[in-house]
């Protein structure tokens, strides 16, 4: 499905949905951003995915809002649709519904492996499509120069980490091994990152790939999505929660791991080698 792209903002909107399977209190939350102009016209959606613990089939099912405005020339006032649904992650993407808008696909740079840029599509001509700017968290509302503006967007979180790794410095946050591999913990943005990966997964695993996105507040519950890597295949995100103590040291992470066949996950076990992830605390000097 090819859609001329826009620039996406982002509506958090309240909905109540009755859903199949609830897997624990996990709340994560980002927000695909873009923009366009056509004919004249300014051209803006926002697509945010919610988790907070729905499964349906053996796989994370998120909420999805959508909204897409479209501002003529010279007009001070925007016209606007939305739509909400829910959206299953698998394959490292986000492919749902948000009636009546119509189908919604949303994938992450560092999980893109066509551009590696990521991707979102918007089933809906009063929508569009392309390479979006991604956003953890709530959504903040545009300043008036910016929405002015509509094409400094910031960068995206694939994109700040690909300049560490390209540049070798290290991540925010504090360094912990993780089976053997340096990566690192940042409370402030919820991710853990690899920085110096193993030799055996250095070839599937690059420096700034992310391990885990999610809240990572230490000292209270962890939650959030953990991504599991195999050659050749995108990353396969799955819900864990855990503990995380700057006291005593540790990070510790739970969650059905992804059962593959081949690169397609066919379901989540207690017994994958993916299901607990153990961080051990590296001292400063």
């Amino acid at each position: 499905m090819k859609i001329p792209r826009i620039i996406l903002l982002i509506l958090v909107a309240g909905v109540s949905l009755s859903l199949p399977a609830r897997a624990g209190p996990i709340t994560d939350r980002w927000s695909a951003e873009a923009t366009q102009t056509r004919a004249g016209r300014t051209y803006r959606t926002v697509a945010t995915f919610t988790y907070d613990g729905m499964v349906s089939n053996g796989r994370a099912l998120w909420r999805v809002d959508v909204r897409c405005e479209v501002r003529g020339p010279g007009a001070n006032e925007t016209s606007a649709v939305t739509g909400s649904g829910t959206a299953m992650l698998a394959q490292g993407g986000w492919s749902g519904n948000a009636p009546p808008l119509g189908d919604v696909y949303a994938i992450e740079a560092e999980n893109d492996l066509g551009n590696g840029k990521g991707k979102l599509e918007v089933g809906n001509p009063n929508c569009a499509s392309g390479i979006p700017v991604l956003r953890q968290g709530l959504h903040r509302a545009l300043p008036k120069s910016e929405q002015d503006e509509g094409t400094k967007p910031s960068p995206t979180v694939a994109q700040t980490l690909a300049g560490r790794a390209s540049s070798k410095d290290p991540p925010a946050g504090r360094p912990w091994m993780h089976n053997g591999s340096m990566v690192f913990a940042d409370p402030e943005t919820g991710l853990i990152v690899y920085h110096e990966p193993k030799a055996s997964i250095r070839d599937v695993v690059p420096p700034g790939a992310v391990l885990f996105r999610g809240r990572l507040g230490p000292n209270r519950p962890v939650g959030g999505t953990a991504y599991a890597f195999k050659a050749g295949c995108p990353p396969a995100p799955y819900p864990v929660t855990g503990t995380y103590s700057d006291h005593a040291y540790t990070l510790r992470l739970r969650g059905a791991g992804p059962v593959r066949r081949g690169c397609e996950v066919v379901g989540y076990s207690d017994g994958s080698p993916h299901a607990t992830l153990l961080f051990t605390y590296l001292l400063d000097d």
